[in-house]
């Protein structure tokens, strides 16, 4: 059961307070009947609610779709510097919204903002074996050896031996690389550790999920509801 008044804050632009101010001027109904009392209890999952004649549906859980710029960091608060939250309105926030895996401050592309922690620790377990898929390129040509060796799992300076992935070559400099864990920079140490460098990073998917090419660097969209069953196990 829950708040009729955190209900409509919580499914709508609304604050709690607005919610409230809303409810007393006999502005919502709940299953066709006015409510005035904000505190009244309501069953989430299966309440008619409306406000001023329309329907506001029940959403547990929120999924943003959002194609990060370089130079913001993925995390939902930094005194210093842009984070991906900082992107999106200030109406969204207050459902403590979190990037789903993060990307390093200078890679750019898909990242996926919400509150379902269980859904989001799901994807991320390597044992679910979710791939992301990035567009990179390197300083140096990458070598036919040299790009075997990233594929088979290669030894970082740290003792870590990466899991397989692979790699399709568009040119010597570019190309799209897809793995299934996702390590602190860990394509960045992966060509470090072939002594080369990557010079630009974006990531175009995650899972099922695609980078929808319409989103403009900082833009962003919810997810479909196709898109939303990689989380939900749909």
């Amino acid at each position: 059961m829950m708040r009729l008044d955190k209900f409509i804050s919580s499914n709508t632009s609304l604050s709690r307070s607005q919610a409230n101010k809303e409810i007393k001027a006999a502005n919502v109904k709940v299953n066709g009947i006015v409510v005035t009392d904000g505190d009244c209890k309501i069953d989430e999952n299966n309440a008619k609610v409306e406000h001023n004649g329309k329907q506001i549906n029940y959403n547990q859980f929120i999924y943003i779709m959002l194609n990060k710029p370089q130079g913001v960091v993925s995390a939902t608060t930094d005194t210093k510097q842009k984070t991906v939250l900082d992107l999106i309105p200030n109406e969204y926030k207050k459902y403590n919204l979190f990037p789903c895996g993060r990307l390093d401050k200078d890679t750019l592309g898909l990242v996926i903002l919400t509150n379902n922690g269980q859904g989001a620790h799901r994807v991320l377990s390597p044992k679910n074996h979710v791939q992301k898929t990035y567009a990179f390129k390197c300083a140096e040509p990458l070598l036919n050896e040299d790009k075997q060796k990233i594929e088979d799992g290669i030894l970082l300076k740290d003792g870590y031996v990466t899991k397989p992935c692979k790699i399709q070559l568009q040119s010597p400099f570019c190309g799209i690389i897809t793995l299934h864990e996702g390590k602190y920079h860990e394509i960045k140490r992966m060509f470090g550790a072939v002594s080369n460098k990557i010079v630009y990073l974006e990531r175009i998917s995650f899972g099922t999920i695609k980078l929808d090419t319409n989103l403009k660097r900082g833009e962003y969209r919810f997810l479909t509801e196709k898109e939303i069953a990689l989380f939900e196990n749909k």
